[in-house]
């Protein structure tokens, strides 16, 4: 998929409600005036379908013109193509194909991993203690590397010659339970392939990535898929299990300002964000409008860790049960009623996507993931 094909999809997706708007507001004020106003109107509607048009077209030129120069990183157009497909979902382009990202495994470097040669090529060095990694919403597999300053935590699982990290790259716009599906089938494919004993399965789930993981179990133990019984432990951090706030936020708004007819184009524009973003309005905690499976109780074998974060320096100021990373309350993110997990960790004065390359989190992950000499 181009960049071009993404620049012009999202520029369309914008424009459209705010013409929408537009039209919304003027055309009741040259109604009121009748025929007097009726060349005006003629003369606005002209104007303005010249500038939304003007906006699209040169959305489709500079997009063409940045494919055919070339130049731009494979790393930014897999994050524009993220952002699109979590915003928005299977989003299909002006030219009929599809800008979505199929479900891939990526090894540490961030290269897809082929299917039919998994892993032998790929990972020579593969041991039969496995841990795989699940971004959040609008992201890729490259948060987990955090930068040259701040090292992820995929960076200091690779430094070690005792498990092996592989990462998943997925369009997060897509329903949970459609992305636990394909994780769960996945994942029995790599177990059939991995070239040496499987002896432990661990997965990581950061935001989003951690309902999928979820999902993904759930499915697997359905399914009677072999890899579900080398399941070990599974890591949630910033996972909202019982809902984020700000989903909840743009549904009400959507709700309300829908009533209008001026702001309906708008209410509309909000209501075409993907299934995925809707899916956070109520986590995992089983609501009817939530497709995702959610089992009563986690099989004991499996060791469920949670991280949640909080931007106050200390976790139990009372700002912090409210604000939580500013996405994620720790209510949600721990959610011990629902899964009872071995370990909880609160940590102060980090945001959500902080949690990603925070030392803190990153040394609890190693503690429970690596195996003890």
């Amino acid at each position: 998929m181009s960049l071009g094909s993404t620049i012009a999809y999202a520029t369309e997706r914008i424009v459209r409600p705010v013409e929408g708007m537009h039209h919304a507001i003027s055309r009741p004020w040259f109604a009121a005036v009748g025929l007097l106003g009726r060349p005006v109107q003629l003369v606005h509607d002209a104007i303005s379908g010249v500038v939304y048009g003007s906006i699209r077209f040169g959305s489709a030129v500079i997009g063409k013109g940045i494919d055919a120069r070339g130049g731009i990183s494979q790393s930014t157009a897999d994050t524009a193509q993220a952002v699109v497909n979590g915003l928005w979902g299977d989003a299909l382009g002006r030219d009929g194909h599809r800008l979505a990202m199929p479900m891939s495994l990526r090894d540490p470097k961030g290269a897809e991993i082929p299917s039919g040669r998994l892993p032998a090529e790929a990972l020579p060095t593969a041991t039969g203690r496995l841990v795989v990694l699940v971004h959040g919403l609008i992201k890729t597999d490259r948060c987990w590397r955090g930068t040259e300053a701040k090292p992820g935590l995929i960076r200091s699982l690779e430094n070690r010659d005792d498990i092996t990290p592989v990462a998943v790259r997925y369009n997060t716009g897509l329903p949970i339970a459609a992305n636990g599906a394909r994780l769960a089938s996945l994942l029995e494919e790599v177990h059939s392939d991995w070239p040496v004993p499987i002896q432990s399965i661990a997965l990581v789930g950061h935001s989003m990535g951690g309902l999928v993981v979820r999902s993904a179990h759930a499915a697997g133990i359905r399914a009677g898929h072999s890899w579900a019984d080398d399941l070990r432990d599974i890591v949630t951090i910033g996972t909202p299990h019982r809902g984020a706030p700000p989903e909840k936020i743009v549904n009400f708004a959507a709700s309300g300002i829908g009533v209008a007819p001026q702001t309906r184009p708008l209410a509309e524009f909000l209501n075409t964000r993907s299934q995925g973003i809707k899916n956070l309005r109520y986590g995992t905690t089983g609501h009817d409008s939530n497709p995702m499976p959610s089992p009563a109780a986690p099989p004991s074998k499996v060791n469920h860790h949670f991280v949640a974060g909080v931007v106050t320096s200390h976790p139990s100021h009372p700002i912090a049960a409210i604000v939580g990373d500013l996405m994620v309350r720790p209510a949600s993110s721990t959610a011990i009623r629902q899964l009872d997990p071995i370990d909880v960790v609160v940590l102060g004065g980090v945001t959500h996507s902080e949690l990603l390359y925070d030392s803190a989190v990153i040394d609890h992950v190693l503690g429970w993931l690596v195996p003890q000499s």
